[in-house]
């Protein structure tokens, strides 16, 4: 019970038992009915420093599913095809059905179980920051769960003996492709034709233009390092060939002992993290 103070007035009394009884009413009310729970917020998770692979596990020995959860459309069935290349096994695609509810990454999460961790950093070797994360599962596959900043690291271009190359003259300068096609079969190059653009190309503004497929990247980095300014173009080609286009800017080679590629550059951290 409240205490009533001799000599107040009976307006100030009703005024004390009004305001005794709302408090009792708010402690009933907290202690009775518990506050709606919220729904916790997910945010993304970033990325960690992982330690290397204690073994080589060769992606010809990975089996893997990847799943989105970005807000790239089918960008789960595209990282598919770059892995299948690389030579992972891709065992299923599709959205991330995240069964344990846990926020989704900002980059890439490996899901792996106790059995698996080996794999999964082998596996974190070919993408940007990425995190692991343990699961219930006993078999060695992984999960590649792909966030809305995710990106593959990128392959080195393979050595010149792996690259098979055509050249064509888009230019006035007889005889071009013939001299660029030496001098790249003499730097180990597959040069496996060589002659006049046979499209009728021209480039008066560019030193040279190399055409590759989805998965010839690699090898047009490693033709474009031999010719300075040249610039990648990707057509429809399924296959790792590649093919220079001579421009009017062309000039000559750079020199052999500096057409090798610059060390990798550690990636850096998504925004936010």
């Amino acid at each position: 019970m409240t205490a009533i103070v001799k000599g107040t007035t009976m307006h100030d009394r009703r005024l004390a038992c009004v305001g005794f009884v709302v408090g009792i009413a708010v402690l009933v009310t907290g202690c009775s009915d518990d506050p709606a729970p919220q729904k916790p917020r997910a945010t993304a998770a970033c990325p960690k420093t992982l330690p290397k692979p204690s073994f080589t596990v060769p992606l010809s020995q990975i089996y893997l599913n990847i799943y989105n959860a970005s807000a790239t459309s089918g960008l789960a069935s595209k990282a598919a095809g770059e892995l299948t290349w690389r030579g992972a096994h891709v065992l299923k695609t599709g959205n991330d059905p995240n069964p344990d509810g846990r926020p989704e990454p900002r980059t890439a999460e490996i899901r792996h179980g106790r059995n698996g961790r080996q794999v999964a950093l082998n596996l974190a070797s070919q993408v940007q920051n990425a995190v692991l994360y343990q699961d219930d599962r006993s078999n060695p596959t992984v999960d590649l769960v792909l966030g809305d900043s995710f990106k593959f690291v990128p392959v080195p271009p393979p050595p010149a003996q792996k690259v098979t190359v055509r050249v064509y003259n888009t230019t006035f300068k007889g005889g071009l492709s013939g001299t660029v096609a030496a001098g790249l079969r003499e730097r180990g190059f597959q040069v496996a034709a060589n002659g006049n653009d046979p499209n009728g190309g021209y480039f008066p503004d560019d030193t040279a233009i190399i055409r590759h497929g989805e998965f010839g990247e690699p090898a047009a980095r490693r033709v474009q390092l031999s010719i300075k300014g040249a610039r990648l173009v990707k057509d429809g080609r399924k296959d790792e060939t590649v093919d220079v286009m001579l421009g009017s800017k062309f000039e000559e080679l750079v020199p052999a002992a500096e057409a090798t590629p610059a060390p990798a550059k550690p990636s850096s951290r998504p925004p936010g993290c």
